[in-house]
């Protein structure tokens, strides 16, 4: 072989080798200090601790064990998670004898509650997306809610959970009715008092009136009536955010995050300061059904379905929190980065 091929050889090689370098340079940079694949971001799951316990005065998760609801009434605490106004679950397993069913009958004309075995089951699956068990934050692992249908919690009066001026009122509710059922008023927070000499009403409660609509209503000094301020109609079987507000002048009804209803009252509002608060059902200033009371006796305006969440203020959450809080429990809020 001449002297020219033995030298072009060694240099044809060289370029050979040179390419099958470069190529396996370019192939493999990420693996020789390039940008690491970006960590999948988790969905929001902090509702809990970003949009309600830095700034509500009260609020029941209602996410106890299930376990709980097994107590007596005096050892089946639904924890103020961030007051001290603990409440206590009821239901037929642990209630007064008589108390249950609760009869459906009309209160007055207009004015109907349904019947209700007196079933409440915690530990239930949430129904809001964005609330995982806290501190942990796992959006695989929700907090849980209240089942009901005639069970209910009440938590002793106080002025913590009925201020006098401005306050809101914020709940998560699955109406588990069907459109078949009779048409029935359902309660799923009250703190309300009429006098017996009904002239006297005082207080608010946040209900779905026979119409299938959510309502407010409130009490006014001097006025012998809750003033009603009436918003959407509650999707059925799917979660509801409701949330009402009163600024000292004006009531305002959010559902889902929506514009409100809003509605001035007249007069001022008249604060409940004799009966206890009750999640679940309604009228708490009823005397309590016991065996062979009349009809017109708590419980009454049973809700049926899964409540969750509800928490008080005493400030006024505006459009724009509102609506944030509806986005944040609907599992909508900003991602956090993966750890």
């Amino acid at each position: 072989m001449s002297s020219l091929v033995l030298v072009f050889v060694p240099v044809a090689l060289l370029f050979v080798v040179s390419g099958l370098c470069f190529v396996g340079c370019v192939l493999q940079t990420g693996g020789l200090g390039g940008d690491p694949k970006p960590p999948e971001p988790k969905p929001f799951s902090t509702y809990s601790d970003t949009d309600v316990i830095p700034s509500c005065v009260a609020y029941w998760p209602l996410s106890e064990a299930a376990a709980v609801a097994g107590e007596p009434v005096a050892t089946a605490i639904a924890k103020d998670v961030k007051g001290n106004n603990d409440g206590n679950y009821t239901h037929k397993g642990n209630a007064p004898a008589g108390m249950f069913p609760c009869p459906g009958f009309q209160i007055i004309p207009g004015l109907d509650s349904a019947a209700a075995i007196g079933f409440l089951s915690i530990g239930v699956e949430s129904i809001v997306p964005g609330d995982a068990v806290q501190p942990a934050n796992d959006p695989n692992v929700l907090t849980t809610g209240m089942q009901v249908d005639g069970g209910f919690v009440t938590v002793p009066v106080s002025g913590v959970i009925n201020p006098a001026s401005k306050f809101s009122v914020e709940c998560w509710a699955r109406p588990e009715w069907t459109a078949d059922d009779s048409p029935a008023f359902r309660a799923v927070v009250d703190s309300r008092t009429v006098d017996n000499s009904a002239t006297v009403f005082t207080g608010f409660a946040v209900v779905v009136n026979e119409d299938g609509n959510w309502e407010a209503q409130l009490g006014v000094e001097g006025i012998s009536a809750f003033v009603l301020v009436t918003g959407d109609m509650a999707t059925l079987s799917e979660s509801n955010h409701v949330v009402l507000t009163f600024d000292g002048n004006d009531a305002a009804l959010y559902v889902n995050g929506g514009p409100p209803v809003t509605k001035p009252l007249g007069g001022t509002f008249a604060p409940n300061t004799l009966s206890p608060l009750v999640i679940g059902v309604g009228a708490p200033w009823f005397t309590t059904r016991t065996p062979g009371a009349p009809n017109s006796t708590f419980p009454v305006l049973p809700f049926k379905g899964t409540i969750q969440d509800v928490a008080i203020y005493d400030t006024v959450l505006d459009a724009t929190t509102v609506n944030t809080h509806f986005q944040d429990g609907s599992g909508n809020g900003p991602p956090t980065p993966e750890d």
